[in-house]
């Protein structure tokens, strides 16, 4: 079986990492964590009499996305080491759209049998603003999703 766990800095990640591991994992499973990574925002340009690059600024944001990549991908290879169990671990980068539809594409291109997800326990005003991975995922993803709910 492939399990994909989705993977943030969010304690809810965290658990619902530990959590499959614990009560779910069976030898055999493939299982990749994955994170989805922000695309750096490009700066404004400036124009006067020629368009000025923020190069500096740009390579500043490039340097602290991959470095929140590298961090995510340390932390929970390091848990999986910890627990004596594989774990591949993919970076994700969307194309502009939401996480979840980076996420609900990945799924289907990997032909995943299973997505575990955290759930931050937002209200239905923020998660209507704001978005909610967990929600998207439930409603658009052609596979079973456990959402997993912090105590």
């Amino acid at each position: 079986m492939k399990v994909v766990l989705c993977v943030d800095g969010s304690t809810s990640a965290e658990e619902a990492f530990s959590w499959y591991f614990r009560s779910f994992h069976t030898q055999g499973n493939e299982v990749l964590a994955v994170y989805v990574g922000n695309q750096p925002h490009l700066p404004s340009f400036v124009f006067y009499e020629e368009a000025v690059f923020p190069k500096e600024e740009f390579q500043r944001a490039v340097q602290k996305c991959k470095s929140k990549m590298e961090e995510m991908k340390a932390k929970y290879l390091s848990k999986a080491k910890a627990m004596q169990v594989n774990c591949q671990f993919r970076v994700l980068v969307g194309d502009g759209g939401s996480p979840g539809e980076t996420l609900a594409s990945f799924l289907e291109s990997e032909n995943a049998d299973l997505v575990i997800v955290g759930s931050r326990g937002m209200g239905k005003i923020r998660r209507t603003v704001l978005g909610s991975v967990s929600d998207f995922l439930v409603h658009h993803a052609k596979v079973p999703v456990v959402v997993f709910r912090e105590e």
